[in-house]
């Protein structure tokens, strides 16, 4: 079966300027020509993430961003990595059923990618999105991804798309403001108690949905005693999307600079693909990371900074 191969949009770039002007990029070119080779002999498959198609979308040159896609759309085949809550749903629930020896049908192969590209943000459904596809809608973007993926990033109304780009980025420096905030107040702890305190945290921001999760399995969950300390301790360790978020973002405050809006997407990305992916291409800072927190070495993935090491 074909590996998962996770490409960082720095990675995208170069692909994009490969494809858009050999001549001018050749090494890029011979990256396009790398990627293009390995699919062909089915050897990867490569998905988006949602930071992938939004920093596509950020792209105000629309040549430059209809390249982009064309190129993104071609060797993704429109697939994604679906959404956070998604993901985290499936795994606690297989870990939870695990622990309680709960018995229940495992999911599907690869049920962690989609081919909407809407569902690399959260599964569909109406009450989701607050709007509703008919089925034959549906059954023409499944059958068509590379094209609707493609068509929403060169063109989606002008406007909607620079409010998205506004909101997401006010969205972001409010997190900023607060992570760094936070950072100020434990900037003299040792690594150990920071994990601690950050476990807590996700525990605390978790705490409703899983508590619903442990009910869908028919547990009598309705506070957080019901879960139990052991149980409280584990989840934030043993839960790869939640393990991988905290080993990261301990270490992110580590860094002496200020932590910018691209740190959240990188962070966002890892979090969810490096557990999944076989091979990740990332930037050098948040590979140097993951490497620091041994997570290539937890999930047995991959991890490059250049496709010229694929």
């Amino acid at each position: 079966m074909a590996k998962v191969l996770y490409l960082d949009q720095n990675a995208w770039v170069s692909l994009a300027r490969g494809a858009w002007d050999k001549a001018s990029y050749p090494r890029d070119h011979l990256r396009l020509v790398k990627v293009v080779e390995a699919l062909q002999k089915n050897r990867f498959v490569v998905p988006l993430s949602f930071a992938n198609i939004y920093e596509t979308s950020k792209i105000n040159d629309p040549v430059r961003r209809a390249n982009m896609a064309r190129t993104q759309a071609t060797i993704s085949q429109g697939q994604v990595f679906r959404g956070r809550r998604r993901i985290l749903g499936e795994t606690l629930t297989s870990y939870l059923a695990d622990k309680f020896a709960i018995a229940r049908a495992p999911p599907e192969e690869r049920w962690f990618l989609s081919d909407l590209w809407f569902e690399a943000v959260a599964d569909y459904s109406h009450e989701t999105f607050d709007f509703a596809l008919t089925d034959a809608v549906l059954d023409h973007m499944h059958s068509y991804p590379a094209a609707m993926l493609f068509h929403y990033l060169t063109a989606s109304d002008e406007d909607v798309r620079l409010e998205n780009v506004r909101r997401f980025s006010a969205g972001s420096g409010d997190i900023v403001a607060g992570i760094e905030a936070g950072r100020a107040i434990v900037a003299s702890e040792p690594l150990a108690l920071r994990k601690r305190a950050y476990s807590a945290r996700l525990i605390i921001d978790e705490l409703d949905f899983i508590l619903a999760t442990g009910r869908r399995l028919g547990l009598d969950w309705n506070n957080l005693s019901d879960i139990g300390p052991s149980l409280v301790r584990s989840i934030p360790v043993d839960v790869p999307i939640l393990s991988t978020e905290r080993e990261l973002a301990v270490r992110l405050e580590d860094q002496a600079r200020p932590i910018a809006e691209n740190d959240l997407r990188d962070m966002s990305a890892f979090t969810i693909v490096l557990p999944l992916a076989d091979v990740v291409i990332g930037e050098k800072a948040f590979v140097n990371l993951a490497r620091q927190a041994r997570l290539d070495k937890t999930y047995a993935t991959r991890l490059l900074t250049t496709i010229d090491d694929l």
